[in-house]
């Protein structure tokens, strides 16, 4: 079953991974009139995952 999003917001999904292994998988939803800022998907990130903090992972898409 597919997620609803907002009107008008669109759904990005990446895949987090620390030294080179899988950690999750992400849904971000975010507006495509607007930037996605970097700092506020880490925020993100860290938000969901907060073991990750401190700690040097990637975003794989």
């Amino acid at each position: 079953m597919k997620k609803r999003t907002k009107a008008g917001f669109k759904e990005f999904v990446f895949d987090v991974m620390l030294n080179g292994r899988f950690i999750c998988t992400i849904a971000f939803e975010y507006c495509p009139l607007f930037p996605i800022n970097y700092e506020e998907l880490i925020n993100f990130i860290l938000m969901k995952r907060p073991t990750l903090k401190g700690k040097d992972f990637n975003i794989a898409f």
